[in-house]
C-alpha cells in the first residue's frame, strides 16, 4: 500500500495444528487519513473490506479522520478512553521526556490496556464485529501507527485461532520495518520544531515496538488471570463456543 503504513495481512500464519490463519481476511494498518484513490480501490477490489476498526481516540479521529473506502462499514472503538494520562499519539510520545521513561511507558500502556474495563469492552467489541463479518469480505483494524492498540488487537486474534506465540512476536515486530520510512519523517519533523534532544531520543523509543511490550501484556494478563484462555473468556467475551466458531470459520 502506498498511502498506508504499517499495512499487511496477517494471514497465512500457521496455527499450534499446522493449519493456518485465512489470507484476506484480518488486515492490519496504521491510519488511513491519507489514502490515494489507487489504495481506495484495491482496499475495495482485492481486500473486499467490508469494515474498517478504528481504534484511536476521539482527538486523533477529529484532527486526522480516516478517508472512507468504497462499500466499507466505519466503526470507531477508542481503547484508551478511560487510560488516564496515558495514550498512543505523536503529541502522547513527544511530552515523555527520555528514552528510559518511554520505554516504562509503554511497557505501563501495555499493562493498562491489558487490565482497563473499557479497553476490554472496545475488544469485545472488535471481536463481535469478526463474528458479524459477512463471508467473503475482510476486516481492516487499526489506530495511529498501527503498532500499539492495533498489535494488541492482532495479538488476541492470533491467540484465539491458538497461533504460537513465537509466531505473533515475529508479525508484532514487523512494524519496526514496515514503519521506518514515516519514523524517519516525524523524527525529521521534530528535529525542526527544535524538540530537546532527550524529547528526540523519547520519541524515538516510542515510534518503534519492542518484545519486552508484548512480554509486559503477557506478564500482566497471566498474573491477573492465570492465562490466556482464562484471559479471553473472562476480560474479552471470547468463550470456548466463540472460540471454536473462530477457529471453524478463520483457520484452514
Amino acid at each position: 500500500m502506498v498511502t498506508i503504513t504499517n499495512f499487511r495481512d496477517i494471514g497465512g500464519i500457521k496455527n499450534k495444528e499446522g493449519k493456518q490463519v485465512k489470507k484476506d481476511v484480518f488486515l492490519r494498518s496504521g491510519e488511513l487519513s491519507s489514502l490515494t484513490k489507487d489504495d481506495e480501490q484495491r482496499l475495495e477490489t482485492k481486500y473486499r473490506v467490508g469494515k474498517i476498526i478504528d481504534l484511536r481516540s476521539e482527538a486523533e479521529v477529529e484532527e486526522r479522520p480516516d478517508m472512507s473506502v468504497p462499500k466499507a462499514e466505519y466503526i470507531h472503538i477508542d481503547i484508551l478512553e478511560d487510560i488516564q494520562d496515558e495514550g498512543a499519539s505523536i503529541g502522547d510520545f513527544v511530552k515523555i521526556g527520555s528514552p528510559e521513561k518511554s520505554a516504562s511507558y509503554m511497557e505501563k500502556l501495555y499493562s493498562d490496556i491489558a487490565l482497563n474495563t473499557i479497553s476490554q469492552k472496545g475488544y469485545n467489541k472488535f471481536f463481535e464485529e469478526i463474528l458479524a463479518l459477512p463471508k467473503q469480505e475482510s476486516i481492516l483494524f487499526h489506530c495511529f501507527a498501527g503498532k500499539d492498540r492495533t498489535g494488541i488487537a492482532a495479538l488476541l486474534v492470533l491467540e484465539t485461532l491458538d497461533v504460537p506465540r513465537e509466531a505473533i512476536y515475529t508479525d508484532y515486530l514487523l512494524t519496526n520495518d514496515l514503519r521506518k520510512k514515516e519514523n524517519a519523517m516525524i523524527l525529521e519533523q521534530a528535529k525542526k520544531a527544535e524538540l530537546e534532544e532527550a524529547n528526540l531520543e523519547a520519541l524515538h523509543v516510542a515510534l518503534n515496538v519492542d518484545s519486552s511490550y508484548l512480554d509486559r501484556f503477557y506478564q500482566t494478563v497471566e498474573k491477573q488471570y492465570g492465562d490466556v484462555s482464562t484471559y479471553l473468556k473472562q476480560a474479552i467475551g471470547i468463550d470456548k463456543l466463540t472460540r471454536e466458531a473462530l477457529n471453524k470459520r478463520f483457520v484452514e
